[in-house]
């Protein structure tokens, strides 16, 4: 009888061991969980020699690769694509890099063997060819230019400035007489909109803003507003380029538009033998190139509209002496235009009390 009590004691004892020690387990773990069915990976039997990921290469340069064998692998041929060309061979191709774009590029190397095809993607970066001629300028005269006025946008037609003014609240369209800086035709943007670059399209100007993706079409006389269009970038510069309209939009893009539907066409990349040039900012078209500020510098930049490379950097360090300036500190260099009749090239800045006529001159070796 007391074996028998000890037995149930002993019993009562375990089990109630048994079902505080489940308390303390994960339930999660009583929950079937399917397990995720991980294919194996296929493993290459070929390798490249040659050419690696992300490389930077400048145009012009010769690929020159080298596939590799892996193991008991027998290479029968093999073909390297960049851009539509197309060069076969064995195991050593070539590829020149002459007729490229700056930018990036996806370079494909498929590669047959007795085992089935491999393929090789490679993304290269494209840097320009052209080390950009350096200039500096000399000051031909000046001429009084509203210190309140945020340059955005500028161009000169018919003896007259086009102006376009930044900054929510205060952005405007205005038309300035050259020789006293006087406003002749002003028209305001509402306060929600930040305005940008400008250009002359026919009888028509184009304007810009910020980071509303809007753009504004108005008369030449009158300012009359006639449309808008969107974009899906920001808007920073604006010019025209022959039957097109070239954008920039805070990176190293042109966007290249067409004038009457307003709609997109083409991307260009903006490089020179360095890498990319962002922050593109004011633009004007001058005698075949694109001449654009570059934000936050004394620099402009000429591109080559055909293939966005650099072809030239103007230094206009010093231009606007600070005891010119009313202001504490002067804003920065923004504003080209250019009068085509004359060969006359302004340039002036946000809030800077003065527009300079200038000359370029090209800097000498040290």
């Amino acid at each position: 009888m007391l074996l028998k009590r000890s037995y149930r004691l002993f019993g009562l004892v375990f089990g109630i061991l048994f079902i505080l020690s489940g308390c303390g387990e994960n339930t999660e773990q009583d929950t079937p969980v399917e397990k995720e069915i991980l294919q194996p990976k296929k493993t290459k039997r070929t390798s490249i020699e040659g050419l690696l990921n992300n490389q930077k290469l400048t145009i012009g340069d010769t690929i020159n690769i080298t596939i590799l064998a892996e193991g008991d692998a027998v290479i029968d041929s093999a073909e390297i694509s960049l851009n539509g060309k197309v060069s076969s061979g064995g195991n050593q191709l070539q590829m020149t890099t002459i007729d490229l774009l700056p930018g990036k590029h996806t370079i494909n190397v498929e590669v047959s063997t007795k085992n089935g095809t491999e393929t090789h993607a490679f993304v290269v970066e494209m840097l320009s060819d052209i080390v950009p001629t350096e200039y500096t300028y000399q000051r031909v005269t000046y001429y009084t230019h509203d210190p309140d006025a945020y340059t955005q946008g500028l161009f000169y037609h018919d003896g007259f400035l086009y102006e376009n003014t930044g900054r929510k609240g205060e952005s405007s369209l205005r038309k300035v007489e050259l020789t006293t800086g006087n406003i002749l035709e002003q028209v305001f943007l509402s306060d929600q909109y930040f305005g940008e670059g400008i250009t002359l399209w026919k009888d028509q100007i184009i304007q810009l803003t910020w980071t509303s993706n809007l753009g504004f079409v108005y008369t030449l006389d009158g300012f009359e507003q006639i449309k808008t269009f969107n974009y899906p970038t920001e808007g920073w510069g604006i010019t025209t380029v022959g039957d097109e309209l070239v954008m920039t939009d805070r990176f190293e893009n042109l966007h290249f538009l067409d004038p009457e539907t307003l709609q997109e066409t083409r991307v260009l990349k903006v490089y020179d033998h360095n890498g990319p040039v962002p922050e593109l900012n004011e633009l004007e078209y001058i005698d075949g190139l694109i001449y654009a500020n570059v934000y936050q510098t004394d620099d402009i930049v000429t591109i080559d509209p055909k293939t966005g490379k650099v072809q030239s950097r103007i230094d206009l360090t010093g231009l606007l002496n600070a005891k010119t300036n009313r202001r504490p500190l002067p804003d920065v260099l923004n504003g080209i235009a250019y009068d085509h009749d004359n060969k006359r090239l302004f340039v002036t800045g946000k809030f800077w009390p003065r527009l300079y006529e200038i000359r370029l001159i090209e800097k000498q070796p040290s």
